[in-house]
């Protein structure tokens, strides 16, 4: 069960990719743009910079140890911060791992509402909607897995082969085909490209409904 719900290299590795791709120019401007603004003395008494030195040393923290007192004192101290919702999604995976699949769900859905970023697509958004689809598929709830992913904005190929593997369990062939395609046209990574053209090959003709 942990396995099933851990997030793989590849799901990870192309959601930062996906990110990069589509922002990598605003990024490297803000960089820029931090770098000349942190010559001023001001930059460093700020009380707002002062709040997110305090996160980010308490979050740091919670990564040492994954002390689940410090992850519940960020989220009550910095409820809509990006540090809270890194710690729902390890929580979340903590609370699926002791089968409390119940409150990892409430975990994701916080996060994946979150709209702590104005771009379309948010990394910790992605990654909680795809752990989300993987709950909803062990669960068997098909129908949840499509109706959260065709809700998303932009999808990788994780998001695209869960949506496959959902309608191919509902006799939705023609549709899982195309999702298993776009999986593919979205992945570079070989072993996942292999895994999904045999789901391809397993595919049924005619569709069930």
């Amino acid at each position: 069960m942990a396995n099933f719900f851990s997030a793989s290299q590849e799901e990870q590795q192309e959601i930062l990719l996906a990110f990069w791709n589509k922002f990598k120019y605003i990024i490297i401007t803000s960089l820029l743009a931090i770098i000349v603004f942190i010559g001023s003395r001001d930059y460093f008494i700020s009380s707002s910079n002062e709040r997110d030195f305090l996160s980010a040393t308490l979050y740091q923290k919670y990564m040492e140890s994954y002390d689940e007192e410090i992850g519940e004192e960020i989220l009550s101290l910095y409820p809509n911060e990006i540090y809270s919702d890194f710690v729902r999604l390890n929580e979340a995976k903590r609370s699926f791992e002791n089968g409390d699949t119940e409150k990892a769900i409430e975990l994701l859905e916080i996060v994946k509402n979150n709209n702590n970023s104005n771009a379309n697509f948010n990394p910790l958004r992605a990654a909680a909607k795809t752990r989300l689809a993987k709950i909803y598929l062990e669960n068997k709830n098909y129908e949840n897995v499509i109706s959260l992913l065709d809700d998303s904005d932009e999808l990788t190929s994780s998001m695209y082969e869960l949506k496959g593997d959902a309608e191919n369990k509902l006799g939705r062939y023609s549709l899982s085909r195309t999702s298993y395609l776009l999986a593919l046209q979205n992945s570079t990574n070989q072993a996942s490209r292999a895994l999904i053209n045999m789901k391809i090959s397993d595919l049924e003709g005619e569709d069930l409904d």
